[in-house]
C-alpha cells in the first residue's frame, strides 16, 4: 500500500516546470543498500518507472519532465562494484512525456525491477535488497576524475614543453656546429684556390659561354624558316637521337657530363633551353613544336616553319665557347599607304567616293537579329542540354554578340544567352516571305520597327549612283533574260525547291529541275549557283543572292504547300 500511495503522489504531481535532480549517491548501512536521488524540491515531483534487462545486466530509472544537474552523459563509478559500476543519462520520451534516464550497468547483487522505493522530503529512495556495497556520492566521484584528468592534462602540456624546449636547444646546437664547418670548410676553399691561382694562373683555360661538351649553337630565322644547330664535342650519328617526347623533349644520347645547369636558348620560338644529365644531352622545345630531325656532318639541326617574323631578311643568333653574338639582317617594314595617297593617285575623271579632306569616325555596329522560327529557346549555355532561361518567339529582336558553332550568342534584355543559329537570321537574310510576316507581327504588337528597314540589298548600293538594287520577291527578274546567262552551275530560274534537311548539322535544300524532275541537286549556305551563291536557308526558304550585270537582288524560293503554291 505504501509503495502504491508513492507512484500516485509521483504521477499526480504534474510539474509546471522541471524537476531537478542534484546529485545521486549510494548510501550502504549494517542492513541494506539504497540509491538516494537528490531533488532541488519536495514540490511538483514526477513520475518514476524501474526496468532490468537480464541479458545486458542493465537497471533502467525514469523521472518524468526532469533535469539533472551534472548534465548528460556517462559517468564510471567502480567496475568491479557488485552494485552499480557505471551510469549513463539521457533524454527519450516515453508513453506521451519527456523523461530522463538513468541507464546503470550493475554487478551480480541487482537482479529485478521490483526494487522498493520511498520518498523522504526531497530525496527519492531506490532500495535494493543487500548490504554489500561501498558507499559513494556522485559529484565527487565526477569531481575526483575531472580534477585527475586536468593533472593528466598539465602534467602532459609540461612534459611536451620540455621536449620542444630540448629540441630547440638541439637544433640551435646543430645550427651552430653547421655554420662552423661551413666557415671552415670556405676558409680551406678559399686557401686552395689562392693557391691554385698562384700555381697555375698562366695555364688556366679560359671561361666557356657553352655547356661543357657543346662547340656550338645556333638560330636561324628568316624566309619563313626557323633552325636550330648544335655542335657536340664528339660527332654525332642519327641513330642516337630520339624522337620528339610528350613532354617535347628531345634526348641525344652521348657522352658527356653527368649533370649540368640549364642553357636557356634566348632566341627563336623552337628550343627552350639545352642540359646534359645522365641519359645523354636533352633539347626542351617549345610546346606544340615538331621540327624535321637531321645529322649532317655530326651536326645535329632541327627545322620547322616560322611565319610570325613576316619580313624580309634573317636573324642569327650564335653561342660559342668564347661569347653569344646576334646578328639582324632584317629589312624595316615598308610604310603603310595613307588615305591621301590614294586620292591623289585616284583617276580625276572618274566619281569621287569621298574627299581627302573627310574625316572618318570608326566605331563597332550592333547587328540585330531576328527570331524566323515560330517558337525556340534561350538557352544559359551553348548546349541544348543547358538551363532554358525562356522561350523567344518569331519578329523578337535579339543583339547579335558571337557565333559558337551552332549556336550564336546573344542579348535579350539584360539576359546574355545562347540560340539556335537556324533560328534566327539578320533584317539583310530574310527572305520576301519572311518580311512580309515580320511587319504583320510589328503592326499587331503596335510597333513600327519594320517601316524603316532597307529594302534588301548590300550596304554598300547607296555609294554607287549607277546601281540598281531591289527584291525579287520570290519570282524572277523579267528585266534580266534567261538565256546567254548560263556559264556554270545551277540556273535558279529553272528549277524549283521540293524538300529542306532541317535536323542536319547544316541544313540542306533539295532542288528539282522543272522540265526534267528526274534531275535533282542539293545545295547548303554558301554553295555557288549561276551568278551568285546561296544566302541563307530557313526551315522554309531558300535566299538566293545573284549579281546580274552589276545588278544585285535577292531571291526567295519558298516550299510548296498542300495546294501546290508557296508557303
Amino acid at each position: 500500500m505504501k509503495c502504491k500511495f508513492l507512484l500516485m503522489l509521483l504521477s499526480s504531481a504534474v510539474a509546471l516546470q522541471a524537476a531537478l535532480i542534484k546529485d545521486v549517491r549510494l548510501d550502504c548501512g549494517a542492513k541494506d543498500c539504497q540509491m538516494v536521488f537528490q531533488f532541488a524540491s519536495d514540490k511538483n515531483l514526477p513520475t518514476f518507472f524501474q526496468k532490468y534487462d537480464d541479458a545486458s545486466k542493465k537497471l533502467t530509472v525514469g523521472f518524468s519532465e526532469s533535469d539533472f544537474a551534472l548534465g548528460v552523459g556517462n559517468f564510471d563509478v567502480d567496475q568491479s562494484a557488485s552494485l552499480v559500476r557505471s551510469m549513463r543519462v539521457f533524454k527519450e520520451p516515453y508513453r506521451g512525456m519527456n523523461f530522463l534516464k538513468i541507464e546503470m550497468q550493475v554487478g551480480p547483487s541487482i537482479t529485478t525491477d521490483k526494487n522498493a522505493i520511498a520518498l523522504d522530503k526531497s530525496n527519492f529512495l531506490l532500495k535494493f535488497g543487500t548490504k554489500n556495497g561501498k558507499s559513494w556520492v556522485l559529484s565527487k566521484l565526477f569531481a575526483n576524475k575531472k580534477a585527475a584528468a586536468e593533472k593528466a592534462l598539465r602534467e602532459e602540456e609540461k612534459r611536451l614543453a620540455a621536449e620542444r624546449k630540448a629540441a630547440e636547444k638541439q637544433a640551435l646546437l646543430d645550427r651552430k656546429a653547421a655554420e662552423k664547418a661551413a666557415r671552415e670548410e670556405a676558409k680551406r676553399l678559399a686557401v686552395e684556390r689562392k693557391a691554385f691561382k698562384q700555381n697555375n694562373f698562366s695555364n688556366a683555360p679560359a671561361a666557356s659561354a657553352l655547356l661543357p661538351g657543346l662547340k656550338e649553337m645556333t638560330v636561324l630565322i628568316g624566309s619563313g624558316m626557323e633552325q636550330f644547330r648544335l655542335v657536340a664535342d664528339t660527332r654525332l650519328s642519327i641513330d642516337k637521337v630520339s624522337s620528339v617526347s610528350g613532354a617535347y623533349v628531345i634526348t641525344v644520347s652521348m657522352p658527356g657530363p653527368q649533370k649540368s645547369p640549364v642553357f636557356k636558348v634566348s632566341a627563336g620560338s623552337l628550343v627552350k633551353s639545352v642540359s646534359w644529365d645522365v641519359n645523354g644531352l636533352n633539347i626542351q622545345l617549345a610546346v606544340g613544336a615538331k621540327p624535321v630531325i637531321l645529322v649532317q656532318e655530326g651536326a645535329l639541326i632541327l627545322q620547322t616553319a616560322e611565319n610570325a617574323i613576316r619580313r624580309d631578311g634573317f636573324i642569327f643568333w650564335s653561342a660559342r665557347p668564347n661569347g653569344i653574338y646576334v646578328r639582324d639582317w632584317m629589312k624595316s617594314p615598308e610604310r603603310a599607304p595613307e588615305f591621301s595617297d590614294f586620292v591623289k593617285s585616284y583617276e580625276k575623271d572618274s566619281k569621287k567616293l569621298v574627299s581627302s579632306a573627310q574625316t572618318f569616325h570608326l566605331r563597332p555596329v550592333v547587328r540585330e537579329l531576328i527570331v524566323v522560327a515560330d517558337e525556340t529557346e534561350f538557352y544559359a549555355a551553348p548546349s541544348e542540354k543547358a538551363q532554358v532561361m525562356q522561350r523567344v518567339v518569331f519578329g523578337d529582336r535579339l543583339v547579335n554578340m558571337d557565333l559558337n558553332g551552332l549556336y550564336r550568342k546573344v542579348q535579350v534584355g539584360n539576359k546574355i544567352g545562347y540560340v539556335n543559329r537556324r533560328a534566327v537570321s539578320f533584317s539583310d537574310e530574310l527572305s520576301a516571305v519572311q518580311m512580309e510576316r515580320l511587319k504583320k507581327v510589328d503592326q499587331e504588337r503596335g510597333e513600327k520597327l519594320t517601316q524603316g528597314m532597307k529594302p534588301i540589298g548590300s550596304a554598300l548600293d547607296e555609294l554607287y549612283e549607277d546601281r540598281v538594287t531591289y527584291s525579287s520577291f520570290g519570282r524572277r527578274d523579267p528585266f534580266v533574260e534567261i538565256k546567254g546567262l548560263v556559264e556554270e552551275g545551277i540556273n535558279i530560274d529553272q528549277v524549283e525547291l521540293v524538300g529542306i534537311i532541317w535536323e542536319a548539322e547544316e541544313p540542306v535544300a533539295i532542288l528539282v529541275e522543272t522540265k526534267n524532275p528526274g534531275v535533282s541537286y542539293t545545295v547548303k549556305e554558301g554553295d555557288k549557283i549561276m551568278n551568285g551563291k546561296v544566302l541563307k536557308i530557313t526551315q522554309t526558304d531558300v535566299l538566293f543572292l545573284i549579281q546580274e550585270f552589276g545588278v544585285s537582288r535577292r531571291y526567295s524560293m519558298g516550299l510548296p504547300d498542300k495546294f501546290g503554291g508557296q508557303k
